[in-house]
């Protein structure tokens, strides 16, 4: 400890000298059986114990004083360390999201694979009678999910075919959080991937163009479909520049020519 750090300590009733220099010197003197006592102060202040509560421990403590404490402020660090966790984890999502989506354009049609991720998946939903999409949306964010739900995380949309999506476009079947937490799965494979801007709710012609790109290069849709939003309230002020991906699980298929045989393998 520095000697800012000893004054410090003194001034708190924490840690004092063993002697004191007269007034003029103002030299403070400590004992070899003190460096003890600094590191048991180093040690609890490192992990955050109060000063009043060091001080207590300074005076009177015992291996069950300590144990008590050590594991009362453990389950604090505990709790902090999930919060933190879940902090980071939001910020790496946001950060992927928005890093792709510095990459590409509205325009856009790409294929790739995309790896597995965890989701938490909502219930079906109900757009019948007067039921508009915020509607089902809010439902989504405040109904229970196991686990719970953290509003922070981005939210998209879920059909189970790229026939639901070309009918429903604007209307998922289900919404789904890209929460990590969750115990659903967006399987990891072949998507068809494509852009548009625009606020919740709005896919304008993309389903169509994606259509168009799958019969011109020989993909086939083979089941789930999602939506997310690369850009969206937290990067852009204006709605209507929110970028959204939709991806829709495809694979390849090949041509084959009347001219050459099919080949058993």
């Amino acid at each position: 400890m520095n000697d800012d750090t000893l004054r410090y300590y003194d001034r708190q009733g924490v840690f004092s000298p063993a002697k004191r220099g007269d007034n003029k010197s103002k030299y403070r003197y400590y004992s070899p059986m003190q460096i003890t006592t600094v590191k048991m102060i180093r040690v609890l202040t490192e992990i955050g114990v109060p000063l009043k509560t060091i001080r207590e421990m300074t005076e009177s403590r015992t291996p069950e004083k300590m144990i008590k404490l050590l594991a009362r402020n453990r389950e604090k660090i505990e709790d902090e360390l999930r919060f933190l966790n879940d902090v980071h984890s939001v910020m790496k999502t946001f950060l992927e999201l928005m890093c792709r989506g510095i990459s590409v354009t509205e325009t856009d049609i790409t294929v790739s694979q995309l790896p597995e991720k965890n989701i938490i998946l909502g219930d079906l939903t109900d757009f019948s009678g007067s039921t508009e999409f915020y509607g089902e949306f809010m439902r989504f964010c405040h109904a229970s999910h196991e686990p719970d739900i953290n509003l922070s995380y981005p939210i998209g949309g879920y059909w189970e075919s790229m026939d639901a999506f070309l009918d429903e476009s604007t209307r998922p079947m289900r919404f789904f959080s890209l929460d990590p937490k969750g115990n659903e799965k967006m399987p990891a494979g072949l998507y068809l991937n494509g852009y548009t801007r625009g606020y919740y709710g709005e896919t304008n012609d993309l389903p169509e163009r994606m259509k168009k790109f799958a019969d011109e290069n020989n993909l086939v849709f083979t089941g789930m479909v999602f939506n997310t939003y690369l850009f969206d309230e937290i990067s852009v002020s204006d709605p209507e520049n929110y970028l959204l991906q939709v991806s829709a699980s495809v694979k390849e298929t090949r041509r084959v020519s009347s001219r050459r045989p099919l080949r058993h393998l």
